[in-house]
Order: structure tokens, then sequence, then C-alpha cells
């Protein structure tokens, strides 16, 4: 049964998904959605734990981001990362580089407007003024 409220786009992106015991897996997802993603050949050894994933685009639309995350899902094929938190300027990166792969651009407005997002940040670097 699908429980999932966000379209899942099957896009690739490469990145690293780094586990709160200090592990680091270079990774790659199989799907994508705004609040989250499965990452091939992943396995964190354990579901519900938590985890920072950093993903890179390289097409035209170059972008990176990280997203703090929790591994809520786990087979033989790799884990699924639901993203818990993200910067909002990530955030905005993510939207419109799916907005340039997504089949009908409304959806993700709709799922916005739902609330079916991650929590969104402005990070800081500590110290700077």
């Amino acid at each position: 049964m699908e429980q999932r409220k966000n379209i899942r786009l099957p896009l690739r992106l490469s990145g690293q998904v780094c586990l709160n015991d200090g592990q680091a897996h270079d990774a790659e997802t199989h799907d994508i959605s705004l609040k989250g993603a499965f990452l091939e050949h992943v396995y964190s050894g354990e579901a519900d734990r938590n985890c920072v994933l950093t993903l890179f685009a390289g097409d035209e639309d170059l972008f990176a981001v990280t997203v703090d995350g929790r591994v809520v899902y786990e087979d033989e094929r790799g884990c699924g990362i639901e993203f818990q938190s993200m910067d909002r300027k990530d955030f905005e990166a993510l939207e419109v580089f799916l907005q340039a792969h997504v089949p009908d651009p409304g959806q993700l407005r709709r799922e916005i407007r739902q609330g079916s997002i991650p929590s969104l940040k402005d990070w800081m670097l500590s110290g700077s003024a």
C-alpha cells in the first residue's frame, strides 16, 4: 500500500550519506521527492537512525543540497531517507530542480501548500556578523 504523499521522480543524483555513528557512504538516488529519497546500495545496518545527506546534480541545473534525514526503510536494494529538515535556500534549489522534471508542476506546488515538506531552516555560520 502506497503511504507517500509526495510524487517520486526517478532521478539519479549522486551524493554522500553520513550516518549518526560517523559512517559515510557514497550514494545515488533511485528516486527523489520533496520529502525523501531512496538510495541504492546503501545499507545503514538498521532503520530509524539519523543521517545527513548531500546530493549533487551535475547537468545544466548544477546544485548541491544538504538535508538532515532519517533512515525509515531498508532492504537489500538500499534505504529510504525521509527528509527531516534543510536550509531554505537548499529547499528552493531542490524545488526548482524537481519542477524541471515533473510532468505536472502544479503537483509540487500543491505538496508545498499542504505542508508535505521538511522543516526549513536558515542555517548560518556561527560567529559571522
